[in-house]
């Protein structure tokens, strides 16, 4: 049972934040182990060493960010193929024995545990009160994004927001989703309130930022106002958000808002053509000006994350040694939810590679690669396309791709605010501008909503996602928010493998919280 322990104990292990630095400086490394809280947080140096070990634990299991958090998304949606170790994601079967919702779990309660000692602890700690401030600030980020994952994956979770006191054996019942976001929003107010902004001296890049909080926060009632839109129509899979006191267009409201302080934050720009566009995706462009937080990818062994491995081809040069190869988009995607002649697409897939004994070219449709062998013979179509976004030709192993993860990117609040103004104003024509924004940027024509039934403007506004985000772990979430979920994993994986239920839009809570937590029934 998660918190369960009689003696708490904590061991803080500072894993690097491997940034690349443009005019900020970074992280630096440290290690240090803590067995009691009470003999530490005494002095700045602590709540900052504190601090680094909450953000290490993004990354420091294979459950979460570091590597199994990412196919685990990709699988749940309809983008396309994945590893046998996640077929039950892939046809809906999802059961609480599932290993890798075990170390989800697991990883993610170990997380809020570090961020809630932060929270904590560093107030009373005499030190200069605007660094403080920022300290809590980013530990409230931290705790948010945890449990805005965990309600959006499992619905209904244990919430605890204070240390495990010694002695407390008692696990927590699981709390209503309202009561989670209720939480998640504070934080994040607190988090856009504090953070210091990106460019902001003394602060190194990869840390959470005032506008990385607001864009967060748009996020979550952006996800509450269509979740709430949706079960409102009769969608039986985001019923728990009829809880919500509002109307959605209100969130919606809220959503906007958030928007546009994220898209005044300073620090941060739309790239302004293509050829720059395509560069934010370089293994050694991370933290650049289009990303507003990031998991952080590491050269260094065992301080990096798979995601190189996990989406890019094995033993073709252009990924680490070992495992990987596994999440590929389907043709019958490529062909039905985007637009596979944007230049989003066309200039973030891998066109050719090769290994050993094969050169893969991509076919004229781009839907599949031609292998060929050093004659020029050919061996019909392989009918999958790889992703170039997670290339890193310098990563040796598994664990040291210098990719970072993007958990959210500017082009994201654009999209938000597009869906925002629509729903708002009941308009689709009031998306036109910032779906605009980014197209231009890649030397697309302009798109125009005007006259469009909504029903259509919302599958529109789901390919614009669809092309921009695909492979960065928003999919799932999209389909399930829009009330597509049933629908859209049908066309894929056809009426048997594609069904999806009401009770398939959350993850089953495992086996190791339900059967050790008798507060959960």
């Amino acid at each position: 049972m998660l918190y369960n322990r009689k003696n708490l104990k904590l061991f803080l292990t500072l894993v690097i934040l491997s940034l690349l630095a443009f005019s900020c400086s970074e992280l630096e490394e440290q290690t240090f182990t803590q067995p009691n809280t009470e003999n530490f947080y005494q002095n700045e140096s602590d709540a900052i060493s504190a601090l680094n070990a909450a953000y290490a634990r993004l990354k420091s299991g294979n459950g979460y960010y570091r590597q199994q958090f990412l196919p685990t998304l990709f699988a749940s949606s309809d983008q396309g193929l994945s590893t046998y170790l996640y077929k039950e994601f892939k046809i809906g079967s999802v059961t609480s024995t599932n290993q890798s919702l075990i170390n989800l779990w697991k990883e993610i309660f170990i997380g809020i545990r570090e961020a809630n000692n932060v929270i904590a602890k560093v107030p009373a700690i005499n030190m200069d009160e605007n660094l403080r401030n920022r300290i809590v600030g980013e530990a409230k980020f931290l705790r948010a994004l945890h449990y805005f994952n965990l309600v959006r994956g499992f619905g209904e979770v244990p919430l605890r927001t204070m240390p495990v006191e010694s002695g407390e054996d008692e696990g927590l019942p699981l709390s209503s989703i309202v009561d989670i976001y209720d939480v998640i929003i504070d934080d994040l107010i607190f988090a856009s309130e504090n953070c210091w902004a990106r460019n902001e001296s003394g602060l190194e890049l990869g840390r959470a930022t005032n506008t990385a909080a607001h864009a967060l926060l748009a996020k979550v009632y952006t996800r509450i106002a269509s979740c709430k839109r949706t079960a409102e129509q009769g969608n039986e899979g985001n019923s728990l958000y009829l809880a919500f006191p509002e109307s959605y267009q209100t969130y919606y409201q809220y959503a906007k808002e958030q928007c546009d302080a994220a898209l005044n934050g300073s620090g941060y720009a739309l790239k302004t053509n293509l050829t720059d566009w395509v560069s934010i995706f370089d293994a050694d462009n991370g933290n650049n000006e289009e990303m507003l937080f990031d998991i952080q990818g590491s050269s260094l062994s065992g301080q990096g994350t798979a995601v190189s491995n996990l989406f890019s081809p094995r033993n073709a040069g252009l990924a680490g040694s070992g495992f990987g190869g596994n999440n590929k988009l389907k043709p019958i995607f490529i062909n039905n939810r985007i637009d596979k002649y944007d230049n989003r697409f066309q200039f973030s897939i891998i066109r050719e590679y090769e290994t050993a004994t094969r050169f893969f070219n991509l076919n004229q449709w781009s839907t599949g690669y031609v292998p060929s062998d050093e004659n020029g013979n050919t061996f019909g179509t392989l009918w999958q396309v790889w992703t170039a976004k997670y290339i890193d030709t310098e990563a040796t192993t598994e664990y040291t791709s210098r990719q970072n993860w993007h958990v959210i990117r500017l082009a994201d609040v654009h999209l938000m605010r597009a869906e925002a103004m629509a729903e708002i104003s009941g308009n689709p024509a009031d998306a036109n501008e910032n779906v605009n924004i980014l197209r231009n940027r890649v030397e697309m024509e302009n798109m125009d909503y005007t006259g469009m039934p909504f029903d259509i403007f919302r599958e529109q506004i789901l390919r614009e996602r669809a092309v921009e985000l695909y492979m960065e772990g928003h999919r799932f979430f999209d389909l399930t928010r829009f009330g597509y979920y049933d629908e859209y994993c049908r066309l894929i994986y056809g009426d048997i493998e594609g069904a999806r239920q009401p009770e398939d839009y959350f993850w089953p809570i495992p086996i190791t919280e339900t059967s050790t937590n008798s507060q959960i029934d």
